[in-house]
């Protein structure tokens, strides 16, 4: 089917200043969002992916426009039904997201908002032949951190584990403790950037693109190929976490936290890539045999089409002046409507640091230096906030009361929850660390100075021979949130009603010599956070839990 017989096309002229509209909607809206994400989590190892799938999906969409044209397939077959419901929801996307911080909403718009573009002006075939492109830059999105944080963390673990043991192998000095290892002298962190979380959607990205250009006939083999970068994946983060561990053990840890550490990232991706066209080459060996022994024809790559008459390019991408300054400026409304939607009244009920109003003595406690190091509240790489550290001030103490019972209390303040940076559970830290987790419940206090019962959990941890029984809650506004949705939903409806939440992690913990003293340990824990709650409430009301 040609060009000429789905769209009479003839006597159009091509005039950029309709395209030019469309495009300087588009750099209102997009070229802000992707500076800000190029200095936040694009900026990151979690997410440096990100522009390198923009810059390669649209390449790949460049490419393919111009095949498409050359083989005939544009039609002009406008769906305005569609391509209008597609564009709304993207301009929602992005207003919604841009103000209220949701990267993966203001990110990920940019794909409904071209798939609507496509759909006004050319209509649902031509937009089903450009799917890939679409499904493509997905993966430059960035997902929620809760995600991240829930699909790493076995990552993480696996990876060191396999490190750890393919170093023993060779009689280097390993030993690890969740995702630490110690090799040496030297402590290494298996970081996110490390798990396999942001490779793996880099590589399937990768391994995607390649089967679409290679364009295997055999459905079978291409899902084979699409499941088998998991391993792949695994494989590479593995050889470079090991890389990285040999660099720091021989070289030093300047070495492999420099060049050497950016060239490990790159090795990551050679062996990968690697691994991809080898197994890609074995299963093609495999289809080959399976097909002599059936005695069937050898499946090969799809067959280019042949290339049909030159159209004209002019009439092709002919579009009108009005349809496109609606675009523009429903982009223009967007970018408006962002801006008015973002949070602005703040209610920061701390403005000095924890060691300047938390009471060293209150009740019949008292602070006493304690042999026991405490689980970190973050794991900070030195970068300031972020997903990994997202406070603005932390407390560790031990305190112990008349009879020698000790609890260790941990505080963790935020001024500013935002939807990509914001408190998270101390689960993430301990399992991090090295802690085997079980018997997560949830607990309630009714506190003196409280205006309703805090709500919390509580939880046992097990590294080794230490074993801790844990008891906190997570404050944001005036709620008490049971995890990082409930965080997350608390902090966007905050967001809409044009407030900035403060939070605050409340946790105490304390040793146990044996299991079956859970009950003990906790009651212990409530009598502590009861008389650090009302202490604190004179002087600083609010803080650990809302008036």
């Amino acid at each position: 089917m040609t060009v000429e017989q789905t769209y009479p096309l003839h006597g159009k002229k091509l005039s950029l200043s309709p395209w030019l509209l469309i495009a300087a909607g588009l750099a209102a809206m997009y070229i802000p969002s992707f500076v800000d994400l190029f200095h936040g989590v694009w900026g990151t190892e979690r997410n440096a992916h990100g522009p390198i799938v923009l810059a390669v999906a649209c390449c790949y969409m460049y490419v393919r426009i111009r095949q498409l044209r050359e083989e005939g397939l544009i039609e002009r077959k406008p769906a305005p039904l569609a391509g209008g419901v597609m564009m709304c929801f993207g301009l929602l996307c992005f207003a919604l997201g841009r103000s209220q911080t949701v990267l993966f909403m203001e990110a990920g718009s940019l794909v409904p908002i071209l798939a609507g573009v496509v759909l006004l002006f050319f209509g649902v075939r031509t937009c089903k032949r450009l799917w890939f492109a679409f499904f493509f830059m997905l993966f430059m999105v960035p997902l929620p951190a809760s995600v991240v944080d829930l699909l790493t963390q076995p990552l993480k673990i696996g990876v060191s584990y396999a490190a750890e043991h393919l170093l023993r192998v060779f009689d280097y000095p390993i030993a690890r403790s969740g995702v630490i290892l110690y090799m040496g002298q030297y402590q290494l962190l298996v970081a996110d950037a490390c798990a396999g979380l942001n490779s793996l959607f880099t590589l399937e990205a990768l391994g995607l693109l390649y089967m679409n250009l290679v364009r295997h006939q055999s459905l079978l083999r291409n899902v084979t190929l699409a499941l088998l970068i998991v391993p792949i994946s695994f494989t590479a983060n593995t050889v470079r976490v090991v890389v990285l561990a040999l660099i720091t053990y021989h070289l030093g840890d300047a070495a492999g936290q420099g060049f050497l550490h950016g060239f490990a990232g790159m090795l990551l991706f050679f062996v990968a890539l690697g691994l991809i066209i080898a197994m890609d080459s074995l299963l093609r060996l495999i289809a080959v045999r399976y097909a002599l022994w059936r005695g069937i024809a050898v499946p090969e790559a799809v067959p280019r089409a042949r290339k049909p008459a030159a159209q004209e390019r002019g009439a092709l991408f002919a579009i009108g002046v009005p349809q496109a300054a609606l675009m523009a400026t429903g982009m223009v409304v967007a970018v408006a409507v962002a801006h008015l939607l973002v949070p602005r009244e703040e209610n920061v009920v701390k403005t000095a640091k924890f060691d300047s109003f938390v009471p060293h003595a209150f009740a019949d406690w008292r602070e006493v230096p304690s042999p026991y190091l405490q689980v970190s509240v973050d794991l900070d790489d030195g970068t300031g906030r972020n997903p990994d550290q997202p406070y603005d001030d932390v407390l560790s103490r031990t305190y112990v009361n008349s009879r020698g019972e000790q609890v260790m209390l941990a505080l963790a303040y935020a001024g500013e929850q935002m939807q990509d940076v914001k408190i998270h559970s101390p689960e993430v830290c301990y399992v991090a660390q090295g802690f085997v987790l079980r018997d997560s419940t949830p607990m309630s206090l009714s506190t003196v100075g409280a205006g309703k019962p805090v709500s919390g959990r509580r939880f046992v941890a097990r590294n080794n021979d230490r074993l801790e029984a844990v008891s906190y809650w997570m404050r944001i506004g005036d709620s008490f949130p049971d995890g990082g949705l409930a965080a997350r939903i608390k902090i966007f409806r905050e967001g809409m009603a044009g407030r900035i939440s403060d939070g605050i992690l409340v946790r105490a913990s304390s040793l146990m010599r044996e299991s079956g003293q859970e009950s003990a340990a906790y009651a212990l824990q409530q009598r502590f956070l009861l008389d650090l709650e009302a202490a604190m409430s004179k002087s600083n009301p609010g803080l650990l839990a809302p008036v």
